[in-house]
């Protein structure tokens, strides 16, 4: 890391990703009302609590392991997509991020702007029978 003009820059890598880290002006802005989707993990399911997702708005998705195992969570949706990954007290924003692992009885949030419409699937690595989706409306058309 270095700083530059009062801001860090640097490279991380997380989950075999390589990011580059930004300060100051050069973070995304995530607005006070971001829409919210709850995932908890318990007995190997994924529960998902969601309102109606909007395209173009940003949206936070709340993961929390209640297991005693580890799991992840991964999902080809944030593909190409700037998104900030918040686990353990660490912050890591970049695009093509595949998922998070969660160790057991740990949390993670993942935020991004929602832009593509459609049934978006995530599922567990280590548990190939775990599986859920997210459901994005085009409000707008509807």
């Amino acid at each position: 890391m270095m700083m530059q003009g009062g801001r860090m820059r640097g490279w991380a890598t997380v989950l075999g990703v390589t990011w580059a880290l930004w300060g100051g002006a050069d973070l995304p802005l995530w607005s006070q009302s971001e829409q919210v989707v709850d995932v908890t993990i318990k007995d190997f399911k994924f529960v998902t609590k969601q309102s109606t997702l909007r395209l173009g708005v940003a949206t936070v998705i709340r993961i929390k392991n209640e297991d005693a195992e580890r799991h992840d969570f991964g999902s080809t949706m944030f593909e190409g997509i700037p998104t900030q990954v918040e686990k353990d007290g660490v912050v890591v924003y970049g695009r093509g991020v595949g998922g998070v692992y969660l160790d057991a009885k740990r949390d993670a949030a993942l935020r991004f702007n929602m832009s593509r419409p459609g049934r978006h699937e995530f599922r567990c690595s280590i548990h190939p029978n775990m599986n859920g989706e997210l459901l994005l409306l085009n409000v707008e058309a509807v």
